[in-house]
């Protein structure tokens, strides 16, 4: 896989990071949180759109005052609405979230990508819904608790009912393996669908998850390696793009590697120019290009916004 271009997209000193990108009525949008560091209590988040040659076109900004906003996802809904998904950690008891809760996930929904609704709280307080994914009209999600050592699969419609769909589907307690968190989920053309997991105890190794509808019982198998901030783009009915920061050579890179389903081999495509804090990619293809967001703080030890554009095999 041909790296045609690595662009940044933003500029300043502060801390620009944990992407998202999504094409949304064939206009790149990228998400991100900006904030003092990687972990101040200062978020806000800013979703920018894009053009192919990363020049940013329009920037617009999310702020909850008392709140630390982080990890935007974007996603677009069966119904054409742009929805934004973030995690709000309340740092004041003063704050207007009110009954929202100290920590809970938050959405908003664009109907141009111009304006946004006000917040909604879906899932659970206190459990970190990482992403949705939409499949045969419901939106899915995997939300993870730290001291719980557990995930939880949700599902639904996240304007009106999201609920957990699958309790523990991998924990601690069941697969004697700790600290499940970080993932995303990808639904095959025979509905099968496959999670890429994130772990942070033990042997660091991430999971790969594969069950049937109703998506109830999972069968999970070790990859062997670290990986961070998985990202997924579907290429067949058995394998997958898949992006996130490994270790390679004894750095934490930014990677791009292939997964195929069938056999959980996992081989390496590319390396994006990336270093220190960085990785949370993400994806988009347009016909036989390529483009993936991501942040790293390879350039002057800051960490900021890039955008690359890579070439396809046929």
């Amino acid at each position: 896989m041909q790296i045609i271009d690595v662009k940044r997209v933003t500029k300043g000193s502060k801390h620009h990071a944990f992407t998202d990108l999504c094409d949304f009525n064939g206009v790149l949008y990228c998400s991100f949180r900006v904030a003092k560091n990687h972990v101040s209590d200062d978020g806000h988040i800013n979703v920018v759109t894009l053009s192919e040659s990363a020049e940013v076109v329009y920037t617009q900004r999310i702020i909850m005052p008392d709140t630390d906003l982080r990890d935007p996802k974007l996603s677009v809904s069966p119904k054409g609405e742009l929805v934004l998904l973030a995690y709000a950690r309340r740092i004041s008891k003063t704050s207007f979230l009110g009954e929202l809760g100290n920590q809970h996930p938050l959405i908003w929904v664009s109907q141009d990508g111009l304006s946004w609704s006000c917040p909604k709280s879906i899932g659970e307080k206190h459990w970190w819904l990482w992403r949705l994914r939409w499949h045969d009209g419901k939106a899915y999600g995997i939300a993870y608790n730290r001291s719980k050592n557990a995930v939880h699969l949700y599902s639904g419609d996240p304007k009106r009912s999201f609920h957990r769909h699958s309790s523990n589907m991998f924990c601690l307690q069941k697969h004697n393996k700790g600290y499940p968190n970080e993932s995303d989920i990808c639904f095959m053309e025979s509905d099968i669908a496959h999670i890429i997991l994130r772990r942070d105890s033990d042997t660091y190794s991430a999971q790969l998850g594969s069950s049937k509808p109703p998506y109830i019982n999972w069968q999970w198998r070790d990859l062997g390696f670290y990986l961070g901030g998985p990202n997924m783009l579907q290429l067949n009915n058995y394998s997958a793009l898949l992006a996130g920061r490994i270790i390679h050579k004894g750095k934490l890179v930014t990677a791009l590697l292939n997964v195929n389903f069938k056999s959980a081999k996992v081989s390496l495509l590319n390396i994006l120019p990336s270093a220190g804090d960085n990785s949370y990619p993400a994806m988009v293809r347009k016909e036989n290009t390529l483009f993936v967001s991501y942040y790293s703080s390879h350039q002057d030890q800051q960490a900021h916004i890039y955008l690359a554009k890579l070439k396809l095999p046929q």
